[in-house]
Protein backbone atom coordinates (compact mmCIF):
# COMPACT_ATOMS: atom_id res chain seq x y z
CA UNK A 1 0.00 0.00 0.00
CA UNK A 2 1.72 3.54 -1.14
CA UNK A 3 2.19 5.79 1.61
CA UNK A 4 -0.09 8.83 1.82
CA UNK A 5 0.83 12.37 0.76
CA UNK A 6 1.07 14.81 3.31
CA UNK A 7 0.84 18.42 3.18
CA UNK A 8 4.01 20.28 3.42
CA UNK A 9 2.55 23.72 3.41
CA UNK A 10 2.25 25.88 6.20
CA UNK A 11 -1.31 27.24 5.65
CA UNK A 12 -2.39 29.82 8.84
CA UNK A 13 -5.80 28.92 8.39
CA UNK A 14 -4.67 25.45 8.73
CA UNK A 15 -7.74 23.66 10.86
CA UNK A 16 -5.34 20.66 11.70
CA UNK A 17 -2.74 23.56 13.43
CA UNK A 18 -5.49 24.53 15.56
CA UNK A 19 -6.66 21.47 17.09
CA UNK A 20 -6.56 20.49 20.88
CA UNK A 21 -4.21 17.12 21.49
CA UNK A 22 -6.03 14.04 22.67
CA UNK A 23 -8.55 13.87 19.37
CA UNK A 24 -8.82 11.42 17.20
CA UNK A 25 -5.10 10.03 16.40
CA UNK A 26 -6.47 10.47 12.29
CA UNK A 27 -7.04 14.00 12.76
CA UNK A 28 -3.34 15.07 12.45
CA UNK A 29 -2.85 13.66 9.38
CA UNK A 30 -2.63 16.66 7.01
CA UNK A 31 -3.41 14.56 3.96
CA UNK A 32 -2.61 16.34 0.45
CA UNK A 33 -3.25 13.20 -1.62
CA UNK A 34 -4.72 13.46 -5.11
CA UNK A 35 -5.59 9.57 -4.94
CA UNK A 36 -7.65 10.09 -1.58
CA UNK A 37 -9.04 13.69 -2.97
CA UNK A 38 -10.53 11.38 -5.86
CA UNK A 39 -11.61 8.78 -3.68
CA UNK A 40 -13.06 10.86 -0.64
CA UNK A 41 -13.71 14.41 -1.96
CA UNK A 42 -10.89 15.77 0.47
CA UNK A 43 -9.49 18.54 -0.50
CA UNK A 44 -5.55 19.12 -2.10
CA UNK A 45 -3.80 22.11 -2.72
CA UNK A 46 -1.55 20.24 -5.92
CA UNK A 47 1.28 21.74 -4.41
CA UNK A 48 3.60 18.63 -4.22
CA UNK A 49 2.50 17.38 -7.66
CA UNK A 50 5.55 15.93 -9.48
CA UNK A 51 5.59 15.55 -13.17
CA UNK A 52 4.60 11.95 -12.71
CA UNK A 53 1.75 12.77 -10.63
CA UNK A 54 0.38 14.91 -13.60
CA UNK A 55 0.86 12.31 -15.92
CA UNK A 56 -0.52 10.06 -14.22
CA UNK A 57 -3.84 11.44 -13.48
CA UNK A 58 -3.96 12.64 -16.74
CA UNK A 59 -3.72 9.34 -18.50
CA UNK A 60 -5.83 7.57 -16.16
CA UNK A 61 -8.54 9.91 -15.72
CA UNK A 62 -8.32 10.40 -12.13
CA UNK A 63 -11.05 12.71 -11.39
CA UNK A 64 -13.09 14.71 -10.26
CA UNK A 65 -10.40 16.10 -8.05
CA UNK A 66 -10.96 18.62 -5.18
CA UNK A 67 -8.76 21.01 -4.87
CA UNK A 68 -7.94 24.02 -2.41
CA UNK A 69 -7.37 27.24 -4.23
CA UNK A 70 -8.20 30.12 -2.47
CA UNK A 71 -6.29 32.56 -4.18
CA UNK A 72 -4.12 33.14 -7.52
CA UNK A 73 -2.10 36.27 -6.42
CA UNK A 74 1.11 35.39 -5.32
CA UNK A 75 2.08 37.48 -2.53
CA UNK A 76 -1.84 36.31 -1.14
CA UNK A 77 -1.21 32.96 -1.57
CA UNK A 78 2.14 33.06 0.20
CA UNK A 79 0.67 34.38 3.01
CA UNK A 80 -1.99 31.65 2.92
CA UNK A 81 -0.08 28.95 2.48
CA UNK A 82 2.95 29.75 4.20
CA UNK A 83 5.48 29.44 1.68
CA UNK A 84 7.03 30.82 -1.31
CA UNK A 85 6.82 27.51 -3.40
CA UNK A 86 3.26 27.11 -3.68
CA UNK A 87 2.77 29.05 -7.48
CA UNK A 88 3.53 26.11 -8.73
CA UNK A 89 0.14 24.38 -8.18
CA UNK A 90 -1.60 26.96 -10.40
CA UNK A 91 0.24 25.67 -13.28
CA UNK A 92 -0.90 22.80 -12.28
CA UNK A 93 -4.54 23.46 -11.98
CA UNK A 94 -3.98 24.98 -15.62
CA UNK A 95 -2.79 21.56 -16.75
CA UNK A 96 -5.19 19.50 -15.42
CA UNK A 97 -8.39 21.72 -16.86
CA UNK A 98 -6.18 22.42 -20.17
CA UNK A 99 -6.49 18.01 -20.25
CA UNK A 100 -10.15 18.28 -19.35
CA UNK A 101 -10.02 16.61 -16.04
CA UNK A 102 -12.57 18.02 -14.13
CA UNK A 103 -12.57 19.56 -10.67
CA UNK A 104 -14.39 21.05 -7.76
CA UNK A 105 -12.89 24.15 -6.51
CA UNK A 106 -12.49 25.54 -2.24
CA UNK A 107 -11.84 28.68 -1.41
CA UNK A 108 -11.64 29.57 2.46
CA UNK A 109 -12.21 32.90 2.74
CA UNK A 110 -10.64 35.30 4.94
CA UNK A 111 -11.45 38.33 5.82
CA UNK A 112 -8.69 41.30 5.20
CA UNK A 113 -6.73 38.51 3.00
CA UNK A 114 -8.42 36.91 0.27
CA UNK A 115 -11.69 38.96 0.44
CA UNK A 116 -12.95 42.20 -1.20
CA UNK A 117 -10.85 42.85 -4.71
CA UNK A 118 -8.97 39.29 -4.87
CA UNK A 119 -12.02 36.84 -4.05
CA UNK A 120 -13.29 39.06 -7.06
CA UNK A 121 -10.23 38.54 -9.56
CA UNK A 122 -9.88 34.66 -8.49
CA UNK A 123 -13.31 34.26 -9.13
CA UNK A 124 -13.35 36.30 -12.46
CA UNK A 125 -10.03 34.24 -13.66
CA UNK A 126 -12.10 30.96 -12.86
CA UNK A 127 -14.71 31.77 -14.62
CA UNK A 128 -12.79 32.88 -18.04
CA UNK A 129 -9.96 30.72 -18.02
CA UNK A 130 -10.85 27.74 -16.85
CA UNK A 131 -13.27 25.50 -18.73
CA UNK A 132 -13.62 22.16 -16.64
CA UNK A 133 -14.84 22.87 -13.18
CA UNK A 134 -17.93 21.43 -11.59
CA UNK A 135 -17.77 23.88 -9.29
CA UNK A 136 -16.60 26.08 -6.48
CA UNK A 137 -17.25 26.66 -3.00
CA UNK A 138 -16.21 29.64 -1.00
CA UNK A 139 -16.32 28.62 2.93
CA UNK A 140 -15.66 30.79 5.89
CA UNK A 141 -12.67 30.52 7.76
CA UNK A 142 -12.64 27.89 10.66
CA UNK A 143 -10.93 29.18 13.54
CA UNK A 144 -11.13 27.38 17.07
CA UNK A 145 -10.06 28.59 20.50
CA UNK A 146 -6.69 27.26 20.10
CA UNK A 147 -5.71 29.49 16.65
CA UNK A 148 -2.38 31.36 17.20
CA UNK A 149 -2.41 33.36 14.51
CA UNK A 150 -4.06 37.06 14.52
CA UNK A 151 -4.12 37.56 11.19
CA UNK A 152 -7.43 35.64 11.42
CA UNK A 153 -10.65 37.08 12.27
CA UNK A 154 -13.87 35.36 11.47
CA UNK A 155 -17.30 36.47 9.55
CA UNK A 156 -19.92 38.37 11.43
CA UNK A 157 -23.79 39.01 9.98
CA UNK A 158 -22.55 42.49 8.33
CA UNK A 159 -19.49 40.81 6.04
CA UNK A 160 -21.74 37.49 5.03
CA UNK A 161 -24.58 39.56 4.08
CA UNK A 162 -22.23 41.81 1.93
CA UNK A 163 -20.20 38.82 0.57
CA UNK A 164 -23.64 37.34 -0.84
CA UNK A 165 -25.16 40.25 -2.09
CA UNK A 166 -21.23 40.35 -3.82
CA UNK A 167 -22.24 37.10 -5.26
CA UNK A 168 -25.26 37.61 -6.82
CA UNK A 169 -23.76 41.09 -8.41
CA UNK A 170 -21.18 38.80 -9.69
CA UNK A 171 -23.39 36.02 -10.89
CA UNK A 172 -25.40 38.94 -12.49
CA UNK A 173 -23.32 40.75 -14.35
CA UNK A 174 -21.60 37.43 -16.11
CA UNK A 175 -24.84 35.82 -16.73
CA UNK A 176 -23.85 35.06 -20.05
CA UNK A 177 -21.27 32.65 -18.47
CA UNK A 178 -22.81 29.66 -17.60
CA UNK A 179 -19.46 28.73 -15.38
CA UNK A 180 -21.08 31.39 -12.97
CA UNK A 181 -23.72 29.32 -12.18
CA UNK A 182 -21.05 27.05 -10.87
CA UNK A 183 -19.98 29.62 -7.73
CA UNK A 184 -21.73 28.44 -4.57
CA UNK A 185 -21.57 30.28 -0.94
CA UNK A 186 -21.64 27.86 2.12
CA UNK A 187 -25.05 27.40 4.15
CA UNK A 188 -23.15 29.22 6.90
CA UNK A 189 -22.83 32.31 5.30
CA UNK A 190 -26.94 32.35 4.88
CA UNK A 191 -27.28 31.20 8.75
CA UNK A 192 -25.04 33.77 9.65
CA UNK A 193 -26.37 36.19 7.71
CA UNK A 194 -29.96 35.38 8.91
CA UNK A 195 -31.12 34.96 5.14
CA UNK A 196 -33.16 32.44 3.32
CA UNK A 197 -30.80 29.67 1.65
CA UNK A 198 -30.62 29.71 -2.43
CA UNK A 199 -33.22 27.75 -4.68
CA UNK A 200 -32.71 23.71 -3.93
CA UNK A 201 -32.82 23.50 -8.11
CA UNK A 202 -29.52 26.36 -8.09
CA UNK A 203 -27.01 23.68 -6.57
CA UNK A 204 -27.13 21.49 -9.85
CA UNK A 205 -25.84 17.88 -8.69
CA UNK A 206 -24.50 19.05 -5.51
CA UNK A 207 -21.09 18.83 -5.80
CA UNK A 208 -19.94 19.76 -2.80
CA UNK A 209 -22.54 18.95 -0.34
CA UNK A 210 -19.72 17.49 2.07
CA UNK A 211 -18.18 20.39 1.90
CA UNK A 212 -21.30 22.11 3.91
CA UNK A 213 -22.82 23.54 0.38
CA UNK A 214 -26.19 22.94 -0.34
CA UNK A 215 -26.67 20.63 2.81
CA UNK A 216 -29.51 22.51 4.07
CA UNK A 217 -31.32 23.05 1.44
CA UNK A 218 -31.15 19.27 0.86
CA UNK A 219 -32.43 18.57 4.48
CA UNK A 220 -35.35 20.71 3.81
CA UNK A 221 -36.09 19.04 0.55
CA UNK A 222 -35.98 15.73 2.17
CA UNK A 223 -37.86 16.78 5.12
CA UNK A 224 -40.29 17.95 2.48
CA UNK A 225 -40.67 14.08 0.73
CA UNK A 226 -41.64 12.41 3.38
CA UNK A 227 -45.15 13.64 2.64
CA UNK A 228 -44.86 12.81 -1.05
CA UNK A 229 -43.81 9.20 -0.33
CA UNK A 230 -45.75 8.41 3.21
CA UNK A 231 -48.98 8.88 4.40
CA UNK A 232 -50.03 10.42 7.17
CA UNK A 233 -52.13 8.00 9.06
CA UNK A 234 -55.38 8.91 11.00
CA UNK A 235 -57.04 12.26 11.34
CA UNK A 236 -55.96 12.74 14.76
CA UNK A 237 -52.10 12.78 15.38
CA UNK A 238 -51.65 12.59 19.26
CA UNK A 239 -48.05 12.66 20.88
CA UNK A 240 -46.72 9.83 22.31
CA UNK A 241 -44.13 11.70 24.30
CA UNK A 242 -41.25 14.55 24.32
CA UNK A 243 -38.15 13.90 21.53
CA UNK A 244 -35.15 15.58 22.50
CA UNK A 245 -33.27 16.01 18.79
CA UNK A 246 -29.48 17.11 19.64
CA UNK A 247 -27.45 19.63 17.01
CA UNK A 248 -25.45 22.20 16.79
CA UNK A 249 -25.65 26.24 17.28
CA UNK A 250 -26.30 25.78 13.00
CA UNK A 251 -28.25 22.57 13.45
CA UNK A 252 -30.96 24.69 15.19
CA UNK A 253 -31.36 26.72 12.20
CA UNK A 254 -32.40 23.87 9.77
CA UNK A 255 -34.14 22.00 12.70
CA UNK A 256 -36.43 24.68 13.36
CA UNK A 257 -36.99 25.41 9.96
CA UNK A 258 -37.72 21.63 9.25
CA UNK A 259 -40.22 21.93 12.27
CA UNK A 260 -42.24 24.25 10.93
CA UNK A 261 -41.86 22.96 7.47
CA UNK A 262 -43.36 19.46 9.43
CA UNK A 263 -46.50 21.67 11.06
CA UNK A 264 -47.43 23.82 8.04
CA UNK A 265 -47.65 20.46 5.67
CA UNK A 266 -49.86 18.98 8.46
CA UNK A 267 -52.26 21.57 8.93
CA UNK A 268 -52.29 21.85 4.90
CA UNK A 269 -53.56 18.60 4.90
CA UNK A 270 -55.94 18.72 7.72
CA UNK A 271 -54.26 16.94 10.11
CA UNK A 272 -54.62 17.46 13.93
CA UNK A 273 -51.57 17.52 15.25
CA UNK A 274 -48.93 18.13 18.03
CA UNK A 275 -45.13 18.44 17.40
CA UNK A 276 -44.63 20.77 19.73
CA UNK A 277 -43.31 18.60 21.88
CA UNK A 278 -39.74 18.10 20.06
CA UNK A 279 -37.23 20.25 22.19
CA UNK A 280 -34.59 21.04 20.27
CA UNK A 281 -31.07 21.11 22.03
CA UNK A 282 -28.10 22.84 20.85
CA UNK A 283 -24.39 21.82 22.12
CA UNK A 284 -22.25 24.43 22.59
CA UNK A 285 -18.47 23.54 21.01
CA UNK A 286 -16.40 24.15 24.15
CA UNK A 287 -13.98 21.79 23.34
CA UNK A 288 -12.91 23.35 19.88
CA UNK A 289 -14.50 27.05 20.97
CA UNK A 290 -14.05 29.76 18.46
CA UNK A 291 -16.40 29.78 15.47
CA UNK A 292 -17.06 26.03 15.45
CA UNK A 293 -20.39 25.60 15.31
CA UNK A 294 -21.71 22.90 12.58
CA UNK A 295 -22.94 19.65 13.76
CA UNK A 296 -20.29 17.15 12.38
CA UNK A 297 -17.87 18.31 14.62
CA UNK A 298 -20.12 18.38 17.59
CA UNK A 299 -17.60 16.41 20.45
CA UNK A 300 -18.69 13.52 22.58
CA UNK A 301 -17.52 14.99 26.15
CA UNK A 302 -19.55 18.56 24.71
CA UNK A 303 -22.97 15.94 24.13
CA UNK A 304 -22.98 14.16 26.87
CA UNK A 305 -22.07 17.20 29.25
CA UNK A 306 -25.66 19.12 27.49
CA UNK A 307 -27.35 15.61 28.50
CA UNK A 308 -26.26 15.95 32.36
CA UNK A 309 -28.01 19.15 32.40
CA UNK A 310 -31.14 18.40 30.86
CA UNK A 311 -34.34 15.98 32.85
CA UNK A 312 -34.05 13.37 30.18
CA UNK A 313 -37.55 11.27 32.43
CA UNK A 314 -39.58 13.96 30.60
CA UNK A 315 -38.01 12.18 26.84
CA UNK A 316 -39.57 9.25 25.34
CA UNK A 317 -36.77 9.50 22.25
CA UNK A 318 -33.34 11.48 22.22
CA UNK A 319 -31.97 11.78 18.79
CA UNK A 320 -28.18 12.56 18.32
CA UNK A 321 -27.21 12.78 14.80
CA UNK A 322 -24.85 10.26 13.23
CA UNK A 323 -22.46 12.43 11.11
CA UNK A 324 -20.76 13.23 14.66
CA UNK A 325 -19.16 9.65 13.88
CA UNK A 326 -16.51 8.67 12.00
CA UNK A 327 -16.36 5.47 9.93
CA UNK A 328 -14.85 3.52 13.05
CA UNK A 329 -17.75 4.85 14.92
CA UNK A 330 -15.98 7.23 17.18
CA UNK A 331 -16.36 11.00 17.83
CA UNK A 332 -13.75 13.76 17.10
CA UNK A 333 -12.82 13.23 21.19
CA UNK A 334 -12.62 9.20 20.69
CA UNK A 335 -15.78 8.91 22.40
CA UNK A 336 -17.35 5.44 20.91
CA UNK A 337 -21.23 5.12 19.22
CA UNK A 338 -21.32 2.60 21.91
CA UNK A 339 -20.32 4.97 24.82
CA UNK A 340 -23.02 7.66 23.86
CA UNK A 341 -25.46 5.01 23.44
CA UNK A 342 -24.90 3.86 26.86
CA UNK A 343 -26.07 7.54 28.24
CA UNK A 344 -29.44 6.86 28.24
CA UNK A 345 -31.36 3.62 26.52
CA UNK A 346 -33.39 5.92 25.05
CA UNK A 347 -30.62 7.83 22.64
CA UNK A 348 -31.14 6.38 19.12
CA UNK A 349 -28.80 7.52 16.47
CA UNK A 350 -29.73 8.55 12.99
CA UNK A 351 -28.57 9.80 10.11
CA UNK A 352 -28.31 13.36 9.26
CA UNK A 353 -31.52 13.24 6.21
CA UNK A 354 -34.65 15.16 6.66
CA UNK A 355 -36.73 12.68 5.43
CA UNK A 356 -35.37 10.22 8.35
CA UNK A 357 -36.08 12.94 10.75
CA UNK A 358 -39.39 13.93 9.79
CA UNK A 359 -40.25 10.04 9.97
CA UNK A 360 -39.22 10.28 13.48
CA UNK A 361 -41.26 13.10 14.19
CA UNK A 362 -44.21 12.10 13.01
CA UNK A 363 -44.22 8.40 14.02
CA UNK A 364 -44.08 10.15 18.16
CA UNK A 365 -47.41 12.02 17.06
CA UNK A 366 -49.06 9.27 15.45
CA UNK A 367 -52.05 7.40 17.57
Amino acid sequence: MNKIKTCANNCIFCFISQLPQGLRATLYIKDDDYLESYRHGNFITLTNLSKKDLEKIIKYRIEPLHISLHSFDEKIRNKLFGNTCNIRAINSLADLDKNRIKTNIQIVLCPGINDGKDIEKTLSRLVSDFKNILSTGIVPVGITKYNKINDLIGFDKKRCLALINFIKNFKSSKKSDRNCNKIFLSDEFYIMAGMDFPEYNSYGRFYQIQNGIGKSVNFLKQADSWFEKSKVGGNYLKKRGSILVITSEYGEVILKKSLKLIKDKLKSLEKRYNVANVKILAVKNDLLGGNVKVTGLLTGKDIIESLKKENLEKFSKILIPECIFNSEGNTLDDISRAAIKSFDRKIKIIKENGFIFTKEIIQNCQL
